[in-house]
């Protein structure tokens, strides 16, 4: 055989060696490819998501839509909160495969992809359920760590129950286990520019009332200070309205199963300028404090003084006229963007906020209880 015929074959050699070591690293047909998404049609279905399930080795926790919102099973159906609900949802439709891991499963642990059940286990098994698949998808999530070149997304070990293949993806996937830690935590949302006056009463009966004369006081003022006494920290008294109108949760129970006359503690009342009472009473249960809410709407509550308008028919009273705009000088009627409400506007408050606790009692933080618990004799000290 001629030379330059032993050259061109030991050339097409070559490249079919090239070829197979080629053609053997690519990947099996059916294997999802980097870059794609983990379930490339569930973002198509995150509307019509009705439950989720989170289980771990100690917790199972379920979300359920209801026919406005969403709510925690695990807590008598209280609801949730919806934006932790979207962005697990939309954040399990966005994983994207970076790479395949390990098929074998005596390395699951290393991953934290053990199954829930087994002892140890640090995994999340998680279903997304809708009206015509219970299993829509499911999938088990392992440990996580921030992406490299992303702090906003994390690297993510996850693998689908069934199938020994595990995988590490992108996403950005923020997954609570404990059923509390999904609750709606907010109780009141209120601004202290609105409170006129709080008046806090103790078992024993001893009252502590604060009060100020118009909206824009900065500083809530004391009654009955005794003679050669002056308030200690006018931050304490302030704090006392600031942490009643802006509530938060610990834990939320049904009503009924908080004894409100075994061990009851302070009741607080709340007064705003445009006519919203809201009443407060806390009771001592399992080493929690416990508070139950409800409000009324009283038009006795807005002055004159604050408005040229009647409160009950939003009319002009009869022989005031308002002021010229920028003048500013003498009563007239609240602007559009003043901090106060309308009559019916604090109507439609108080009824959605009665609709909303009237069947709780709410796990309060024990600081804040502290807060607008004080005694008088907390807040003064002796002059000089």
């Amino acid at each position: 055989m001629k030379s330059k015929t032993i050259g061109l074959l030991a050339g097409i050699t070559i490249i079919g060696i090239v070829l197979a070591v080629f053609v053997n690293r690519e990947p099996s047909p059916g294997l999802p490819q980097s870059g794609q998404h983990v379930f490339p049609d569930l973002m198509s279905l995150v509307n019509d998501v009705n439950e989720v399930v989170v289980e771990t080795h100690e917790h199972t926790m379920t979300l359920v839509r209801g026919d406005h919102t969403w709510g925690v099973k695990e807590k008598s159906g209280y609801p949730a909160n919806v934006e932790k609900v979207k962005k697990a949802i939309v954040g399990l439709a966005a994983l994207r495969i970076l790479e395949p891991k390990t098929k074998t499963p005596e390395l699951y642990d290393r991953l934290g992809l053990q199954d829930p059940g087994e002892e140890g286990s640090t995994s999340k098994m998680v279903t997304l359920k809708t009206a015509d698949n219970p299993e829509a998808m499911k999938l088990v999530v392992g440990n996580q760590k921030p992406a490299k070149g992303n702090p906003r997304m994390s690297d993510i070990y996850v693998r689908q129950p069934g199938d020994p293949q595990t995988w590490l993806v992108i996403g950005n996937l923020p997954l609570e286990t404990v059923p509390g830690e999904w609750l709606d935590t907010e109780v009141t949302a209120l601004t202290t520019k609105r409170v006129r006056q709080v008046t806090v009463t103790h078992p024993k009966g001893e009252t502590l009332h604060l009060s100020k004369t118009k909206p824009d006081d900065l500083d809530f003022s004391l009654d009955s200070i005794p003679s050669g006494f002056k308030v200690s920290s006018q931050f304490n008294v302030n704090n006392v309205v600031g942490t009643v109108v802006q509530l938060s949760l610990e834990d939320v129970k049904p009503l009924a199963e908080v004894d409100f006359l075994a061990n009851p503690g302070v009741s607080v009342v709340l007064e705003t300028f445009d006519g919203l009472r809201l009443h407060v009473h806390i009771a001592k249960q399992d080493e929690h404090m416990w508070a139950k809410l409800s409000a009324e709407f009283d038009a006795n509550l807005i002055q004159p003084s604050e408005s040229n308008s009647n409160p009950e028919t939003g009319q002009n009273v009869e022989g005031v006229e308002p002021e010229n705009e920028g003048e500013g000088k003498g009563a007239e009627t609240p602007k559009k963007d003043s901090v106060l409400n309308k009559p019916e506007e604090v109507q439609k408050e108080v009824d959605s906020l009665n609709q909303r606790v009237k069947d709780w009692a709410y796990a309060l933080p024990s600081f804040r209880v502290e807060n607008f618990s004080k005694l008088k004799k907390d807040l003064i000290s002796k002059e000089g």
